[in-house]
Parts: C-alpha cells; sequence; structure tokens
C-alpha cells in the first residue's frame, strides 16, 4: 500500500502519544493541531489513560477478551498492552491503519485487526472474530472516538446494536466528545474541515439515553480525566467517558 496523502486522525494520535506508526501527512497534521491549542495533545494522552484504567477495571471482573472499535493504531498503551493475557481483535474502517495494525501485530498472540465500520457491528468481519474471540462468552467492547461522529439518533442504535450482539455480562467502555470543544472555535473549525462531516459535542444528560439498556456502573458519567483517578477535575471537559454492563438477567 502506497503511504496516504490524507492525514488520519488514529495516527494523528499515535504522534501525539510518542508512537512511530504514523506518516508524514499525519505529523503535519498533528503539528498543525498542537499549534492551534498546545493542550490538545494531553487530551489524547488523557483519554488513552482512560482507556487503559477501564479496560483493566473490565479485566478484575474476569473479562479475559476485548473488540474494539475505531481502533486507530494499536500502540502506546492501548488495549493488549494493558491487559496482556487478554485476547483482543481491533477493527477500524481505514484500509491504512487496518494494514499498519496487521504489521504491528503479527507477532502478537491472541491479537489480530479486522475490518468493522463502528456503526454498522454487523459489517463485522466474522473470520477474524471467531478466531480471536468467543463470542458466546462475555466480552469488553470498547468504543473510543466513533460517538463525535453519530447523531443521536444513530449512536443510540449503534450502542443498542452492540447490546443485543453481546453475551450477558459484557461490559462497554464509551467516550463522548464534550462540549469544551466549541469555546475553541479555531480547532473545531480545522477538525470539521479535515472530517467533512458534522461533529457531535455532548454532555451527560445528553449522553446517558443514548446508552439505552446499557447499565451504567455506580462510576457514571464523568470527564475521563477523573474517571478512577485522583486528578482533580478539570476546567473545560473535552471528553467524557463510562463503563456500563448488559446484565445476566433483564428485568422485564
Amino acid at each position: 500500500m502506497s503511504e496516504p496523502q490524507i492525514p488520519n486522525s488514529g495516527r494523528i494520535i499515535d504522534h501525539w502519544l510518542g508512537g512511530t506508526h504514523h506518516y508524514p501527512a499525519d505529523a503535519a497534521a498533528a503539528s498543525e493541531f498542537a499549534g492551534l491549542y498546545p493542550g490538545f495533545p494531553q487530551v489524547y494522552r488523557t483519554l488513552r489513560e482512560f482507556v487503559g484504567r477501564a479496560v483493566r477495571a473490565v479485566a478484575d471482573e474476569g473479562v479475559d477478551q476485548f473488540l474494539v472499535l475505531g481502533a486507530g493504531i494499536p500502540t502506546q498503551g492501548n488495549v493488549h498492552e494493558v491487559v496482556p493475557r487478554a485476547r483482543v481483535l481491533y477493527t477500524d474502517i481505514d484500509p491504512a491503519n487496518i494494514a499498519l495494525g496487521r504489521e504491528i501485530l503479527a507477532t502478537t498472540p491472541g491479537v489480530d485487526y479486522a475490518y468493522c465500520d463502528a456503526s454498522d457491528p454487523g459489517t463485522l468481519d466474522q473470520e477474524s472474530a471467531e478466531r480471536i474471540l468467543d463470542l458466546t462468552a462475555r466480552l469488553g467492547v470498547v468504543v473510543v472516538g466513533i460517538s463525535t461522529s453519530l447523531e443521536d439518533g444513530a449512536l443510540q442504535d449503534t450502542l443498542s446494536d452492540l447490546f443485543d450482539w453481546a453475551p450477558p455480562g459484557s461490559f462497554l467502555v464509551a467516550d463522548f466528545d464534550g462540549e469544551a470543544l466549541a469555546s475553541f472555535p479555531t480547532i473545531l473549525a480545522k477538525i470539521l474541515d479535515q472530517a467533512g462531516q458534522p461533529l457531535h459535542l455532548r454532555g451527560p444528560d445528553r449522553i446517558r439515553p443514548l446508552l439505552g439498556r446499557w447499565q451504567l456502573t455506580d462510576d457514571g458519567i464523568c470527564a475521563v480525566d477523573v474517571w478512577r483517578s485522583p486528578t482533580p477535575h478539570p476546567d473545560k471537559v473535552f471528553v467524557y467517558g463510562c463503563v456500563s454492563h448488559k446484565p445476566y438477567e433483564m428485568s422485564q
């Protein structure tokens, strides 16, 4: 595959996290964003730290397999590095990310990268899923970096489909872009230009109904900075996060 000329958010984040799996177009875009707001890279470091704490919490519940949607680049503290004994299937819609991910993970047992459009769980590569995961056993589903591109109805449908698909006892780790980004119009305009579609920024009151039948843990919906962390609450919340679960029995 030829070197991508269009920057990709997953590879931009890899650059900010100190990784090496990105291309010149990604590094240039990362530098441009950081020039607009120097704290932007730290937003994604904080998000990656939240994912680490969240998947460790799910693993502590006895879950030993994870499906990661919209995975970006599978390095720099990603799921299989945080819970190294777990089986992990990363997925993305971007062919360059999939090819790069498979190259990175080629020698890592029980971990792979496959295609899935996160807005339609039915597109998951079934061969890869059945090879890496036990689809009859509970698992952790990680949905990070997806919600901002989906309007409320589409996101609610996606999370509902995942609830129906996941075995009872499964967990959902999810993030939602907060409204703080709207206070930085120059950055927002740049992201909108790159994404080519509207961005959906949400607060906790708007997020909760979208989870549908997923049942929140006692941690609730909070800034990713403070989810099971002693970090002080930030003045501006760029990203909210939560962990939810699918009960073994649903009340009638």
